[in-house]
């Protein structure tokens, strides 16, 4: 089967630039049922004080760095993607940020054993082939008494479009992947435990609210949208699919006036001796 969520090429179509990503972040800006204060929240929890250094791994387009350096933070930023190294990178010089930017591999990280006081990895496991390599180079590069952050999703975050998708692609005569975070949610306690016997977990929650069909659609076919075996390269499977989801969410939308999909999601958090 199928895991187009490490796929290489799929990784290079998705991450390439951060068009598609921030479609998904813009939507949790514009409709979330809570304020969006996520990536506040994470970094509570990081117990981050000024001059620590924190190294961000799979950190895509920058996202946090500009809440870790209003904090006082010095930032070492990783991303296996080189467009998102770059646009990283660029966010940082324009904005003065204090950000190493370098490109590498979670499983092969280039740092220093013992060199950083925190670790942040922010829903990108689920992209890592060998997750327990990238867990134990986490581990070795945290000072004694450091903090490791993993974001990710909870277990059964956006069901609606996944039953959606999922109805859609078995109507076309399509089979469908599993979700992309099926490889590493926060039900993978077990997981982050072999390497951080004592990591807890932190769960937010929280819903998209859509006001329109038009605006969920928009999120759905930023990703979830390629999710099904053998997906044509040129992307003609797409148009049959959204027109199918559209339906499916209309009815849905029509009965209760307002699209809400659940979308925990929360973190894993430990202090390593």
């Amino acid at each position: 089967m199928a895991d187009f969520a490490i796929d290489p090429s799929y990784l290079d179509y998705q991450y390439g630039t951060a068009e598609k990503l921030r479609i998904r972040q813009e939507a949790h800006q514009l409709y979330s049922e809570r304020p969006n204060d996520f990536f506040d929240w994470v970094l509570d929890r990081l117990d981050l004080r000024p001059g620590l250094l924190v190294a961000d791994i799979g950190c895509g387009p920058g996202s946090y760095h500009s809440f870790l350096t209003a904090r006082g933070c010095r930032v070492i930023a990783l991303d296996a993607s080189l467009g998102m190294a770059a646009e990283a990178h660029a966010q940082a010089i324009a904005q003065g940020l204090a950000v190493t930017m370098l490109q590498a591999h979670a499983e092969h990280l280039p740092l220093c054993t013992a060199s950083c006081d925190r670790v942040l990895a922010a829903h990108m496991l689920y992209h890592v082939p060998d997750q327990g390599a990238a867990l134990r180079e986490m581990r070795l590069v945290l000072k004694p008494g450091g903090v490791v952050l993993l974001a990710t999703n909870a277990a059964d975050t956006g069901e609606v479009f996944v039953q959606a998708h999922a109805a859609a692609a078995g109507a076309l005569g399509y089979t469908p992947t599993p979700r992309m975070t099926s490889s590493f949610h926060l039900g993978h306690l077990d997981l982050v435990q072999a390497v951080f016997p004592d990591a807890t977990i932190h769960l937010y929650r929280d819903a998209f609210c859509f006001p329109t069909v038009a605006s969920a659609l928009r999120y759905y076919a930023s990703a979830m949208i390629d999710g099904i075996e053998d997906a044509p390269a040129d992307g003609s499977h797409r148009p049959a699919l959204l027109a199918n989801v559209a339906a499916q969410l209309q009815v849905i939308f029509d009965r209760d006036g307002v699209l809400r999909v659940p979308k925990d999601a929360g973190c894993f958090v430990a202090r390593v001796e």
